[in-house]
């Protein structure tokens, strides 16, 4: 049996614009709550749906810990939600 040789790979036609290959660095356990809680207290009169939050943060797919992070900032008073259906939370 002889060694079969090894695929060469073609390289790309068009190269990937940065903004495609270049992945985001996650962030550090608890910094998303933070994050959020400081733009909340930032703007205490303005209230916020979880998907402003996320996108003023600059971290738009993160959309559902954002919204865990704001059922838990209610729950120990450090922020209101002032509006249900949909979601707005404000700081306390």
């Amino acid at each position: 049996m002889s060694a079969r040789p090894a695929r060469r790979r073609r390289a790309s036609a068009t190269p990937m614009p940065p903004a495609v290959t270049a992945r985001r660095q996650p962030l550090p356990a608890g910094a998303l709550q933070a994050m959020a809680l400081a733009h909340l207290r930032a703007h205490p009169d303005l209230d916020f749906s979880p998907a402003e939050l996320s996108n003023a943060l600059g971290r738009p797919k993160s959309r559902g810990a954002i919204i865990r992070a704001c059922h838990q900032f209610t729950a120990a008073g450090l922020a209101i939600r002032t509006q249900q259906k949909p979601q707005r939370y404000r700081a306390a």
